[in-house]
């Protein structure tokens, strides 16, 4: 009899320990409380887009002066969707992906429109914009150029402690369609997809379609841990593969886009291929990987540090560089006015150049920039 009793409370403890487990990693909401948290956040999501005047495809040559009697314009203001963004603050601060209004930022006829949960529409300038990262950062303007009232910021996380398996919310505006809502777990971290130096995606099966670039992944707080910025798709429509930019990396770039509406980051003035095996083999070169000095812009830090074409970059810093990714990331790392030793190839010899890095030209920051250029 005491034998049993033994197991019965032995069961009971059991049993609790098992349901406080579940407690723990069942997260802060109920599948009946998600539509409580929805309600919470969505407001801190909205939805972008343009506006461009373009010619009325109703004119008609010679007609010019009937559609001015009659009050008909024959320019028009065209609108189009764009994605979606976020609102960070008080002061009317949105943050986006780049690709979003990259447009509008080469247009200046191009205006950007905003639309809130509440359907409150205002316009917003480009206060900053880093084409490395893929990250915008627009302000909301009124009819008089003030900030408007009533906005609901969100709350950021902190990505570096997302774990993988962790729910997440995505809320965006998918082929226009406002205010979409879509539920996942987090499927990987740190992934590489090949957009450039700062490569670093979280990964989601939250679906994620155009028009849901720049808008926010939420985690089951209710806090924004990551952009969504892309998506792994044949069909160019979501095949259950979804990535966002972390919500650190762009606590780290928010500052200096506020400020200088750059990122100021640093370039050596190169023009530069890839070495493969078949190029050294090609035109007779001593290695088989590195990077290649095709040409130097003049006084340039490379072309002051008398580096020439045909060296061959193997080393910056005393870390390896066997192509032009990792030759990017390295340098994408320092600050203008640091100074860079790059070991070289030259002729057969190594040679070390130390050079002072000078700020990437802000004119030629832009998605446009060829790979090679450095």
């Amino acid at each position: 009899m005491q034998d049993l009793m033994k197991l019965r409370a032995f069961l009971i403890i059991l049993l609790s320990a098992f349901h406080s487990t579940l407690s723990v990693y069942a997260g802060p909401f109920t599948p009946q409380e998600l539509p409580d948290l929805v309600e919470r956040i969505a407001p801190s999501t909205v939805h972008i887009s343009t506006k461009v005047e373009q010619r009325a495809t109703f004119t008609v040559p010679g007609w010019g002066d009937f559609f001015q009697f009659y009050g008909i314009p024959e320019n028009q203001r065209q609108s189009g969707s764009l994605g979606t963004g976020f609102i960070i603050d008080l002061d009317g601060f949105v943050l986006t992906n780049f690709h979003v209004v990259e447009q509008a930022a080469e247009n200046r006829s191009v205006e950007i429109v905003v639309t809130l949960k509440d359907k409150r529409q205002f316009g917003a300038k480009i206060v900053g914009r880093d084409s490395k990262t893929d990250i915008a950062l627009l302000q909301l303007q009124d009819k008089n150029n003030k900030v408007p009232n009533s906005l609901s910021p969100v709350k950021m996380g902190d990505s570096d402690k997302v774990r993988i398996g962790e729910p997440v919310i995505a809320i965006g505006n998918p082929f226009g369609l406002d205010y979409s809502v879509s539920a996942g777990i987090i499927s990987s971290k740190n992934r590489n997809i090949g957009q450039g130096p700062f490569d670093n995606y979280l990964q989601t099966d939250a679906a994620i379609n155009p028009g849901n670039s720049g808008g926010p992944l939420f985690n089951t707080k209710g806090e924004v841990i990551g952009i969504n910025s892309a998506i792994y798709s044949r069909s160019g429509q979501f095949g259950g593969i979804g990535f966002a930019i972390p919500i650190n990396d762009a606590k780290v770039v928010l500052s200096n886009l506020k400020k200088f509406g750059r990122v100021p980051r640093p370039w050596l003035g190169l023009i530069t291929r890839q070495v493969t095996p078949s190029l050294a083999y090609s035109y007779g070169l001593p290695r088989s990987n590195g990077v290649l000095v095709l040409n130097m812009v003049d006084r340039a830090p490379a072309d002051l540090a008398g580096l020439q074409p045909g060296d061959i970059i193997f080393e910056v810093n005393g870390k390896a560089v066997k192509e032009f990714s990792e030759l990017e990331k390295i340098i994408a790392q320092l600050k203008p006015n640091e100074k860079a030793q790059l070991t070289i190839q030259r002729e057969g010899r190594s040679l070390k150049k130390e050079l002072k890095l000078e700020e990437f030209p802000p004119q030629l920051n832009t998605n446009r920039v060829r790979e090679g250029v450095i």
